[in-house]
């Protein structure tokens, strides 16, 4: 999450929204990405505030259209993955190169808004563009990704963007070739499981703890 990334999940109890704040009243200096719980707003699924001491984003529409949507999703990731969304500057899809980007299929879809998704009608069109995907890259702006719970949200943000630099890289020294129909289900079987999202959620939970990110 860098200077303007966003988080959310469904609190199941409720169907209400818990964000992070895009501004953070009475802790001046206080970057959004540097937070603890206190910090954090909810809202309802129309966006509307009903907790907390701080604003919900401006960009609240992309949680609400997406949860709207999608009602298998609990944790939604709005990132500036500096390599994905380079992608959609240049007009080249993401494709599966490689195991790691099997869990997004064929191609990475494009929203074609690449302007701050700040209305309820833009939320939508983002849903629509995500569909029943993982993940959606705005155009020239970042990527939209979606789980069934924060942990799958985390890991599919971390292979996505590996995806895209491994493409990145492959197209300086040739043409990537991509997974393909059989091989391609396979492949996506094979990673996108409990066991391999919990292997790579405890490696970054792991390596947070021991830099003191976390406790």
């Amino acid at each position: 999450m860098d200077h303007a990334g966003l988080a959310g999940a469904r609190v199941p109890e409720t169907g209400n929204l818990l964000l992070n704040p895009r501004e953070m009243r009475g802790t001046p200096g206080r970057h959004p990405g540097i937070m603890s719980a206190d910090d954090l707003v909810v809202v309802d699924p129309d966006g509307r505030k009903v907790e907390g001491a701080n604003n919900p984003p401006s960009e609240t529409p992309i949680f609400t259209g997406v949860f709207r949507a999608r009602p298998d999703v609990m944790a939604v990731l709005h990132l500036h993955l500096p390599t994905a969304t380079l992608f959609s500057v240049v007009g080249k899809p993401i494709l599966p190169i490689g195991v790691m980007g099997a869990p997004f299929g064929e191609a990475v879809p494009v929203c074609p808004d690449g302007t701050l998704i700040q209305r309820p009608e833009q939320g939508d069109a983002v849903a629509r563009s995500l569909g029943k995907g993982l993940a959606v890259i705005l155009q020239g702006h970042g990527a939209v990704i979606a789980g069934a719970n924060v942990e799958e949200a985390f890991v599919a943000s971390v292979l996505l963007e590996d995806n895209a630099v491994r493409q990145y890289r492959a197209a300086m020294i040739g043409t990537p070739r991509a997974m393909e129909r059989e091989e391609l289900n396979e492949a996506r079987r094979q990673v996108w499981n409990p066991k391999v999202v919990a292997k790579i959620w405890s490696y970054y939970l792991l390596k947070a703890q021991s830099q003191g990110i976390l406790n």
